[in-house]
């Protein structure tokens, strides 16, 4: 006799699907939708998994899409949430922690030298 799976879906809070840290983050960059539509977004937050971004443009779910930030190789995700205008992105692949901790930290000195 097998144990009863545990089903993870929309009903269970966000957190305890979290496997990452996240950092709160304001950072610029751009959306690429499904390999067509770009628009600016500011992520709010991310971590090696994933992150959270602030968006006008409408969009499905689930939905591929490109994120792409200033001096990093573009970031394949999907749209796992969307709550308004703040949307959840989940990383196709992990990031490395010296790469998410490279755009937080250059990304954050950049805005402490433009004020």
């Amino acid at each position: 006799m097998t144990a009863p799976m545990r089903k993870e879906g929309p009903s269970q809070p966000a957190t305890d699907r979290r496997y990452a840290i996240r950092i709160n983050v304001q950072i610029d960059a751009e959306l690429l939708n499904e390999g067509r539509r770009v628009c600016g977004v500011t992520l709010t937050n991310l971590s090696i998994t994933g992150c959270r971004f602030e968006s006008n443009l409408p969009l499905r779910m689930p939905a591929p899409v490109t994120l792409l930030i200033e001096g990093v190789d573009p970031i394949q995700g999907e749209v796992v949430w969307a709550d308004g205008v703040l949307v959840g992105c989940h990383f196709a692949e992990a990031l490395s922690p010296t790469i998410c901790n490279r755009i937080i930290r250059t990304l954050r000195d950049r805005a402490a030298v433009k004020r």
